[in-house]
């Protein structure tokens, strides 16, 4: 097993890129290819967690929970994220991928949340508006016309997105996540999602 501290600093690093493979592929045309991208290193983050069941329950009701909050804001003109033409979705494929990419830092990086419901309040108020912001900033969606309109429903879904998906970690029961050495997942017959926790 990888130590606390490099299986957060791994974590943090695995989603940072995820989530620069997203936006920057939504801004420079390439929707698509930025998820796919972020999808790999989704699955580097499976192999190697040390609990991949309750990681796959966390991340699978994380993307569907965020597609169901962004698809609201977004049919209510909150903002507008930029896809592929030929994608025939409602919403784009990376932002499902940005969440689920969310949802693999709360064993890890973010597991010094865990209880503590009003602190992450507090950072979904500040942390999720900031996100959106980098993302616009970058080109891959847009705010509407009205900056305060954008910006306070996304600063209350942060608010509640965040005590909640802290809460939903809870009941799935996992403990802090931990990566395994590449050499133990080596000697355990190689990667396979399939094998037991």
């Amino acid at each position: 097993m990888m130590s606390g501290m490099t299986s957060k600093l791994l974590n943090f690093l695995l989603y940072q890129l995820g989530w620069f493979c997203c936006v920057l592929g939504a801004a420079w045309g390439y929707p698509l290819s930025g998820a796919l991208a972020a999808l790999l290193l989704l699955l580097v983050h499976l192999l190697l967690t040390d609990s991949r069941i309750a990681e796959l329950q966390l991340i699978l009701v994380t993307g569907l929970l965020g597609t169901l909050v962004d698809s609201l804001q977004q049919a209510f003109g909150i903002l507008t994220f930029k896809t592929d033409p030929s994608w025939a979705f409602w919403l784009p494929l990376w932002v499902f991928v940005i969440w689920t990419q969310f949802a693999s830092l709360l064993r890890f990086s973010l597991n010094w949340l865990s209880g503590r419901y009003l602190l992450g309040a507090g950072l979904g108020l500040i942390g999720g508006p900031l996100a959106y912001w980098s993302g616009v900033r970058i080109g891959a969606a847009e705010f509407s016309d009205n900056l305060l309109f954008s910006l306070t429903p996304l600063a209350l879904v942060w608010t509640l997105m965040i005590p909640l998906l802290l809460w939903l970690r809870s009941k799935i029961g996992a403990t802090e996540g931990r990566y395994r050495s590449l050499m133990t997942i080596f000697n355990q017959g190689g990667p396979s999602l399939c094998k037991k926790d």
